[in-house]
């Protein structure tokens, strides 16, 4: 199980980072023709991505769920309850609970730029579509970006526990 979800957050990572570069902000003749000529195929791949990302976000959701839920959290009061608490555990537990919270606002944010982008008519409007694809990127960007942060999280809530054992 701990294999699956490192692989699911990696592959969540690689599918929401992308190649990160710096967009024009005006598009030359060649680039709205290709747009246009290549509309349906566009709109294909993005309502693939559209599907591959709902199900990864609801995987992810319920897995930072079940970890702040019943691994942080829990870990947190059994300490307490038993005079042992961490504070460095709690910090944990809390940053990682409000990137949480982060991660299901922004894919929210990021969803409605998808769906506005995949709306749009690339074949009569290619300079509208190419701007809503600019923002939906900066979007993702975001969502991969807390990702990583709460993989970081959980990489130092890991090595905290490794540390607590050591001392008990």
């Amino acid at each position: 199980m701990k294999r699956r979800f490192c692989a699911l957050i990696l592959s969540a990572i690689g599918l929401l980072a992308g190649p990160q570069t710096v967009f024009a902000a005006e598009l030359d003749d060649t680039a709205i023709g290709s747009i246009s000529q290549n509309c349906a195929s566009i709109k294909l791949r993005l309502k693939n991505i559209q599907k591959t990302d709902s199900k990864n976000r609801v995987q992810l959701g319920s897995y930072y769920e079940m970890i702040n839920t019943n691994l942080m959290l829990n870990l947190n009061l059994r300490l307490v309850k038993n005079s042992l608490a961490n504070a460095e555990l709690s910090e944990q537990q809390t940053s990682f609970a409000s990137e949480r919270e982060r991660f299901k606002t922004e894919y929210t944010n990021y969803q409605r730029e998808l769906d506005e982008l995949i709306d749009i008519d690339c074949r009569t409007e290619p300079k509208d579509f190419y701007s809503q694809l600019e923002k939906t990127r900066t979007h993702r960007a975001k969502v991969s970006q807390i990702i990583s942060n709460m993989t970081a999280i959980l990489n130092e809530h890991r090595d905290s526990v490794v540390k607590l054992r050591g001392e008990l």
